[in-house]
């Protein structure tokens, strides 16, 4: 709705936003269902909101030709390009070592092939009695599969949240690289600081946090991420949107069905998922399976190679990962269940300086052999709404497709980002659940600069493509 709409129907818009989210709220407490709905007149029998006026966003107004949808979100008075854009927070890498009968690392309980069964008291808000600690499902169907030939080397974990304030932020580049944000100063869970900070149920992200996180691996290190879920077991504390049951996809990786996030092999709170990530090139079993070619390879610590199986084509750079919970996917997303993985390998192993025949020298840095963030910066774009009171909101009654009129990036309203004159790679996301950008770059005089896409959807491109826009 226009900010120059009258009070009158900016009144309206607040009361049909105010009506669809009680819906939303009583269909996501499982209290009321879509056949309710439909005996109440307020679904009809194809499943769509009723042309409802006060209810139906495409309702027209009764003062005038105007669509009765949300009032326009408040910005509080913050400005485009008032603050500074936070990198993404990266996640700890922790080692593991053992046996497939002993594994050694941070993880307690040790991961598992199969999933760990050891019981637990259920909250009685969840069914009360006991339950496994792990919400895989059980048995060896859904075991990791090849657990033994791709063990585990590294572990990463991380807890689904309510929001809270970062006091552990880990950009793992200088404050002079991340336009002067201090690490050691906590970041509350706002999206200016000039606006609300977040109620703790409204926005559930990857440890409760801002910035969105970002876990980093390499090609023939197999990878655990343990996802705990710490979401209220009360689904009636989710302010009217989102599951407290998750399932995690990695998007576009190569791994088992049990490590894909079905959409049914969602776990609940209190529960964790060990989610098995080999990170092997595609081709593993039948292409290049000497691992003779030195294209196929990953970085060392000392800026050489590990040659590894595979087809070298397929390499992956740029990878996302979020919840799939069934019918629940674009909610849990919206309210924060998204972070990203950068995967380096002999081609792309964040580090600009070395010339060996194969990495490409992407803008990155060059202090360590491989994973340098100087100048590779993780951008996630994600449009947002907010009601009257400055706290995320989300319509799910939008069929066409929900827009936020708020833009952020790395969950920063409009921030602007401080840059030295040399190359950037940026690994852009699209997180919002419905909206298309078309992205460009401008000088100080409005005049379009050259972009060069070197990737599409994690893969590298067979060769550069010199653009003015993205899309």
């Amino acid at each position: 709705m226009p900010k120059n709409a009258s009070k009158a129907r900016l009144r309206e818009a607040e009361e049909a936003r105010r009506n669809r989210a009680e819906i939303v709220r009583e269909l996501s407490w499982g209290r009321v269902s879509r056949r309710d709905l439909i005996k109440m007149g307020l679904f009809t029998t194809a499943g769509a909101l009723a042309h409802l006026g006060g209810l139906n966003p495409f309702a027209k107004s009764v003062y005038g030709q105007m669509p009765a949808g949300m009032p326009p979100s408040p910005t509080f008075g913050c400005q485009p390009f008032t603050q500074p854009m936070p990198r993404f927070d990266v996640l700890a890498r922790n080692p593991v070592t053992g046996t497939a009968d002993n594994l050694v690392s941070c993880l307690s309980p040790a991961p598992t092939a199969e999933a760990n069964q050891t019981m637990k008291p259920v909250d009685p808000a969840l069914g009360g009695g006991f339950g496994p600690i792990e919400g895989r499902p059980p048995g060896p169907i859904w075991a990791h599969q090849r657990f033994n030939q791709f063990l585990p080397q590294i572990a990463v974990e991380a807890w689904q949240s309510p929001a809270t304030t970062n006091r552990a932020y880990n950009p793992q580049v200088a404050s002079s690289l991340n336009s002067g944000i201090d690490p050691a100063q906590g970041i509350p869970l706002r999206f200016h600081p000039g606006m609300p900070i977040q109620n703790p149920n409204n926005v559930w992200t990857f440890n409760g946090t801002i910035p969105p996180k970002l876990v980093m691996g390499k090609y023939g290190q197999p990878l655990i991420f343990r996802h705990h879920n710490n979401l209220p077991v009360d689904v009636r504390q989710n302010t009217g949107f989102g599951r407290h049951t998750i399932s995690t996809h990695e998007h576009n990786g190569h791994h088992g069905a049990e490590n894909d996030g079905f959409t049914g092999a969602f776990f609940f709170p209190g529960q964790f998922y060990d989610y098995h990530w080999p990170v092997v090139l595609a081709g593993h079993f039948s292409v290049n399976t000497a691992a003779t070619d030195r294209m196929a390879s990953t970085p060392d610590e000392s800026g050489g190679l590990i040659n590894v199986p595979g087809d070298w084509h397929e390499t992956m750079s740029t990878h996302w990962f979020h919840d799939h919970m069934f019918s629940f996917t674009s909610q849990n997303v919206y309210k924060g269940n998204a972070a990203m993985f950068n995967i380096y390998s002999g081609l792309d192993r964040g580090n600009e300086s070395i010339n060996d025949g194969v990495n490409l020298q992407l803008p990155s840095g060059s202090a360590k052999s491989w994973g340098n963030l100087d100048y590779d910066v993780n951008l996630l774009l994600a449009d947002k709404a907010f009601d009257q009171d400055g706290q995320l909101f989300f319509d799910i009654f939008d069929f066409d497709g929900f827009i936020g009129d708020v833009n952020t990036v790395n969950l920063a309203f409009n921030p602007y980002f401080e840059v030295e004159r040399r190359k950037y790679r940026f690994r852009i996301l699209n997180a919002s659940v419905s909206r298309f950008y078309k992205l460009a770059l401008a000088n100080a005089s409005g005049s379009p600069q050259a972009i060069t896409q070197i990737a599409n959807d994690g893969n590298l491109l067979p060769h550069p493509v010199v653009l003015l826009e993205l899309d």
